[in-house]
């Protein structure tokens, strides 16, 4: 009777099970180290990129704290201007040329646009002088900044914006006026001697100046000194920060 073969594949599954079971703690080892150096390349590349940034956020700070550089001048000149003045007794004239400086390079466009009608109104203008208002250097100053705003309401209303009415003196900052109030006058009263001074004071001795322990006279008190002139309450107004045109300079002023 023959025998049955032997069963030599039995055991392979037992063993093959026996390599999985010996590859998993491996596999199992290894996902940790892996996390790790994941954690750590993230944490390296974080790290990097917080440095890097860092200074770079530092420069951009300071470079907007460096203050602005200010913005060049526009002067936009005036052809010249040629006025009978008016005067009580010989006829005399007018003959200026002027210079504006203006806000920026858009207000500048809007003056050359604008030009006969602000010669028209600057004409008008200096016709209503009178010699002796524009003589002096304060006159000419007056007439410069009547000159300015005279403008700049020709080129507000060009603009759509409300005209601001002629206005040569305005009131002088408080910071001033509160400084002069609180500065001592110089021309102040003595303060008065208290009465029960004067009564203890002998009768005597002052009756005679020459008699034994008599006081010596007392010298004369200093005359006041002058009190020092008062400043004006008001001061020449001056443009605003937004006004087209900033100020208006004479090239040329004659009058004959």
């Amino acid at each position: 009777m023959a025998k049955a073969p032997a069963k030599k594949d039995e055991k392979k599954p037992d063993a093959e099970a026996e390599g999985d079971e010996a590859q998993t703690p491996k596999k199992k080892g290894k996902l940790p180290l892996i996390i790790g150096l994941v954690v750590l390349l993230a944490a390296g590349g974080g790290g990097a990129w917080f440095f890097m940034f860092r200074d770079k956020g530092g420069e951009a700070a300071t470079q907007q704290a460096k203050p602005l550089p200010p913005k060049p001048p526009v002067f936009v000149p005036l052809d010249a201007f040629t006025v009978n003045l008016t005067s009580e007794g010989n006829e005399q004239y007018l003959q200026v040329a002027a210079t504006l400086k203006v806000l920026d390079q858009a207000a500048a466009d809007s003056v050359k646009q604008y030009i006969p009608e602000l010669r028209h109104k600057t004409l008008v203008l200096l016709a209503t002088k009178r010699p002796a208002e524009i003589t002096s250097g304060e006159g000419r100053e007056r007439l410069a900044e009547e000159m300015r705003q005279t403008a700049n309401n020709v080129l507000l209303a060009a603009a759509g914006r409300p005209v601001k009415p002629i206005l040569l003196d305005v009131p002088r900052p408080t910071e001033e006026g509160a400084a002069d109030a609180a500065a001592p006058k110089a021309d102040a009263a003595p303060a008065e001697v208290p009465k029960a001074e004067e009564e203890a004071k002998p009768q005597d001795a002052a009756a005679q100046p020459n008699a034994p322990g008599a006081a010596a006279p007392a010298a004369a008190a200093p005359a006041p000194a002058q009190a020092t002139p008062a400043k004006p309450a008001t001061m020449l107004s001056k443009a605003a920060a937004d006004d087209p045109v900033q100020s208006v300079f004479f090239t040329s002023f004659i009058i004959q």
